[in-house]
């Protein structure tokens, strides 16, 4: 786990103080060492800055094969190296140490391209070829690491964070309007876009090839979640038992390491679980960490008895960090700085707070993400599919959807709470196209326009023609429709924030949950199974019956990671938030209506997040814009 730079140019030998500077902005993701290789004729640098995690001694980078045919700077972890060195041995590759690093470096000697293919691990990275005279890289499936890039045909600079590259001088910070759009839309930003106008993200499950010669860059894709009806439908047991081989031996994988390991606890079935079967590979041999987050502003914020009984029950070393309001003064702006653009919701402030704390116990830890997306774990999927099967008994009749209604019924409990999400759902477009409406459910733009300026509403962008192109990409239900569309947007910005978050701390996170073949292996189970009666997490819940207290399988109040930020924002923090929302340069900036903006401080409610979002952004423009 690391941090990488590049830069490669037709016009100019790269400045060697510019690399140092731009290596020193990331800093944070590399205490354990750096490197630097720069190619013969000076116009290619490949850089790293190093967190040891796994054979610390001889996994330095930037590594070069034997032949020194081959430079690679690397990020992210191979987790099933050791099968993959066995077989690289045995087809006659010279590997010396136990490094991922130098398994990664001959897996594309031997399989080019086609090395992605047989990776199991979070990864971006880029190899120097020299006898073809390209770079090709490659970032993870999922986007679990991060890559960013600025490209002209003429010179092509690469980073782990989008700070390293504006440090190179070659590309000012400015804001990209489309992306502000798409950020006050969904508080995360679709295709490649970043908030930054000119630098680019190399989306997840995509790998790239730059021709050093002519500097022509071809970006492809090389893996997607493919929706696939399979012949023969199996029994729900049948895929049970197979999720549950899936993720146990994802969370085996994914316990290599030569440095102390934990494991994050929210009280909710996907982490709860994942510690379950962290503890019980561990055994009796050592006492598994564990790291919850507490706020002391009531029962709405706290989920800390659900922890505790977990951890007595696998007898986990239970660590809890309680959170302050004035640890969100202390630590927003750094926040702001090692997110390089707004994402997400608050929960960045308390993922950062708890990883701070962990660090100072273990090197790595791992957390339950990607369990909601894959397993349908949000309410809004069961609100969405609820409209659609009403749908359908209305305009078709037959007992099929009937029974289905039937059986949603005494489940619609887990929409308790969510009457205002609802309210506004079913207001416009009811019954409408399943596109619309899961727009509309995703949308935190629209509830909120009155504060914003006549100008900026004025402005030209189709929101819903690009959300419509990743829902819509695939002919399946609308179960699988909206686990796709999260998959592929939403869940990134988790992972930006959980490697933000860790790596701020030089803290590696790892999320078993995202193993490729669970997410594949998901794809093929029928929705009606995996969403069985409108049970959000239906399988999860079978699988760990007898792994997790049946407190947490039956609970009926998780909220995810709810961080009291608007009830701050309205007491402790109101006066600060009213200085930043109506200071000179927030207005002057054009985007809002100043009486609206300030009526929203007092208006939202607990845990919405369009507040969040305005305050994010304008503590960004200060930062990286101003």
């Amino acid at each position: 786990m690391c941090g990488i730079i590049g830069w490669k140019s037709n016009t100019q030998r790269v400045n060697e103080n510019i690399i140092r500077k731009m290596a020193d902005a990331i800093a944070h993701r590399g205490p354990d060492g750096e490197g630097f290789y720069y190619s013969n004729d000076g116009s290619l640098c490949l850089t790293h800055k190093r967190l040891a995690i796994i054979d610390p001694e001889n996994g330095h980078q930037p590594m070069k094969s034997l032949d020194e045919e081959l430079v690679i700077t690397f990020n992210g972890a191979i987790y099933n190296f050791l099968e993959l060195r066995r077989e690289l041995v045995s087809l006659g590759h010279p590997i010396k140490s136990y490094s991922d690093t130098e398994v990664l470096i001959y897996a594309y000697k031997q399989w080019g391209e086609k090395c992605l293919d047989r990776l199991n691990g979070m990864f971006s990275f880029v190899i120097h070829d020299k006898r073809k005279k390209i770079l090709f890289g490659a970032r993870d499936r999922l986007g679990e690491k991060p890559f960013y890039y600025f490209y002209n045909k003429k010179e092509f600079i690469f980073a782990s964070e989008i700070k390293a590259i504006l440090a190179s001088g070659v590309v000012k910070a400015s804001l990209n309007n489309e992306s502000l759009h798409e950020y006050l839309t969904f508080q995360y930003y679709l295709d490649n876009n970043t908030l930054f106008e000119n630098i680019i993200k190399l989306k997840p499950g995509h790998c790239f090839v730059l021709d050093e010669v002519s500097m022509n860059l071809e970006v492809k894709e090389y893996w997607d979640v493919v929706y696939t009806k399979t012949v023969e439908e199996y029994t729900e047991d049948y895929y049970i038992d197979k999720l549950r081989h899936l993720i146990d031996d994802s969370i085996a994988l994914r316990m290599r390491a030569d440095v102390p390991l934990g494991s994050h606890l929210s009280g909710g079935i996907d982490s709860s679980a994942v510690a379950a079967l962290n503890a019980l590979h561990l055994g009796d041999s050592l006492k598994l960490e564990t790291f919850t987050g507490k706020f002391a502003e009531g029962l709405d914020y706290d989920e800390t008895k659900y922890a505790i009984e977990v951890a007595q029950k696998i007898k986990s070393n239970y660590n809890e960090i309680v959170i302050k309001d004035s640890d969100f003064l202390d630590s927003i702006e750094d926040i702001i700085w090692y997110m390089d653009e707004p994402q997400a919701g608050p929960g960045v402030f308390s993922q950062y707070m708890v990883a701070k704390s962990a660090s100072q116990k273990v090197k790595v830890v791992l957390g339950g993400q990607g369990g909601d997306e894959t397993f349908l774990g949000y309410t809004r999927y069961l609100i969405a599919y609820y409209e659609k099967m009403l749908k359908r008994n209305i305009e078709e009749s037959g007992e099929y959807y009937q029974n289905i209604l039937n059986a949603m019924t005494p489940n619609l409990f887990q929409m308790n709470g969510y009457q205002p999400m609802m309210q506004d759902l079913f207001a416009k477009g009811l019954f409408d196209e399943d596109a619309r409406r899961y727009f509309r459910l995703s949308d935190r733009f629209s509830s909120n326009e009155s504060i914003f300026s006549k100008e900026f509403l004025n402005t030209d962008y189709d929101s819903f023609g690009k959300f419509n192109k990743i829902f819509s990409k695939y002919d399946t239900s609308i179960a699988n429709k909206m686990s796709y569309f999260d998959t592929k947007t939403f869940l990134p910005s988790l992972l930006h924030v959980e490697d933000r978050t860790s790596m701020a701390n030089a803290l590696e996170s790892r999320v078993p949950l995202l193993d490729h073949r669970i997410i594949e292996f998901a794809a093929t189970i029928p929705a009606h199974i995996k969403f069985k009666d409108g049970i959000n997490k239906y399988l999860p819940k079978k699988i760990f019956k007898n792994t997790i207290p049946d407190s947490i399988l039956d609970r009926k109040d998780k909220k995810g990671f709810p961080t009291p930020t608007n009830l701050w924002f309205k007491t402790s923090l109101n006066e600060w938030v009213k200085d930043l929302l109506s200071d000179k340069r927030t207005l002057e900036r054009g985007l809002y209506e100043k009486d609206e903006l300030l009526k929203l401080i007092n208006g939202s409610s607990k845990f919405n997040r369009s507040l969040w979002g305005v305050i994010n952004l304008e503590l960004w423009h200060r930062r990286f814009i101003d």
